[in-house]
């Protein structure tokens, strides 16, 4: 067993926007490490799954208009930090926003809108792009095109 466990619970969310006859999503990135990901973070007392995904999405991308869509899953992985391994689940939602220009939070120095088989390609760990192709389905079933 594990000395050091520790668990968190956070959520996020899958983008998107509208541009002509194209879906886009954003992504959020680390130039220097080469890393593409989905805005998410950590749960706060008192907040709900949506309340924290809504709340990290507006925090790291400046996206302030953002209308729910329903919730695409969750995701599990475990890493090290700081000599403890981090249990983490991941519950993300799908939101739409009409909203282009975007200020994102110190946590990331770049960003970028894509379209799905570029998000795919860009996304960094394969747990997210499993929750892209979820997003992209759920899209495609709702006819929210």
């Amino acid at each position: 067993m594990v000395k050091f466990l520790v668990t968190q619970v956070s959520a996020g969310g899958v983008v998107f926007r509208r541009e002509k006859d194209k879906i886009l999503f954003f992504l959020l990135g680390f130039k220097e490490r080469k890393i593409w990901c989905l805005p998410k973070g950590i749960i706060e007392k008192g907040e709900s799954e949506i309340e924290a995904a809504k709340r990290e999405v507006m925090e790291e991308t400046g996206i302030k208009n953002l209308r729910l869509i329903n919730k695409i899953g969750s995701i599990n992985y475990q890493f090290w930090f700081k000599r403890k391994r981090i249990d983490k689940t991941v519950h993300f939602y799908l939101f739409e926003t009409d909203q282009v220009e975007t200020k994102i939070g110190e946590e990331h120095d770049t960003y970028g809108w894509f379209t799905f088989n570029e998000a795919l390609k860009a996304l960094s760990y394969p747990s997210e792009k499993e929750i892209l192709k979820k997003a992209y389905e759920t899209i495609s079933k709702k006819a929210i095109f």
